[in-house]
């Protein structure tokens, strides 16, 4: 299988696909490097640097590759930034996604993968379970629950498999390092 993991070359990207390659899959990673680093890519995956917001090279990488499954981790991640950079996060975490989701139903990927966010819910949600409703706060879960919205409204005009998953504060190895100066 062909499986696009954009957002490859960071911290969460990257380990997913070492993953599926350990597992003999092939890998395609799509990632700008604002976030990531080159060096977090697997050796065996094809990687091409460009961004999920440039829609001719999306749409090239799922016409020149029968792609099977879909992992988007790629998104600019700035929740506290972004009620000051409202067109910039919709570009990218919506427009971006946007972009994935149509390639995806024109070229019957199998299942699409999307790294939601814990921003979905707003603050002061406590205990945040699965069926709690999600207030978004900021422009960032606002786009993060609109792409989730979108998913939802292609599985059930098209078909399109998906699943999400809501990450909270992860942290480990090939996350993006601060320098100190000491």
């Amino acid at each position: 299988m062909k499986i696009l993991v954009t957002g490859g070359a960071g911290f969460i990207g990257s380990h997913i696909g070492d993953e599926l390659i350990k597992h003999g899959e092939e890998v395609i990673v799509l990632d700008d490097l604002s976030g990531g680093f080159k060096e977090n890519v697997n050796r065996k995956a094809h990687f091409i640097k460009g961004s999920v917001v440039d829609y001719p090279l999306v749409k090239s990488i799922f016409e020149n590759n029968k792609i099977d499954y879909i992992f988007h981790l790629a998104a600019y991640a700035a929740e506290g930034l972004s009620h000051f950079i409202k067109r910039f996060n919709y570009e990218n975490n919506l427009i971006g996604s946007v972009n994935l989701i149509n390639c995806a139903i024109n070229h019957n990927v199998k299942c699409f993968v999307f790294t939601s966010s814990i921003a979905v819910y707003g603050e002061n949600q406590l205990p945040t379970r699965e069926d709690v409703v999600p207030l978004p706060e900021d422009s960032y879960g606002i786009a993060k629950l609109a792409v989730e919205q979108e998913l939802k409204a292609s599985h059930r005009m098209f078909g399109l498999n998906y699943i999400i998953f809501r990450p909270h504060n992860v942290y480990g190895e090939k996350q993006k390092k601060k320098l100190l100066n000491c």
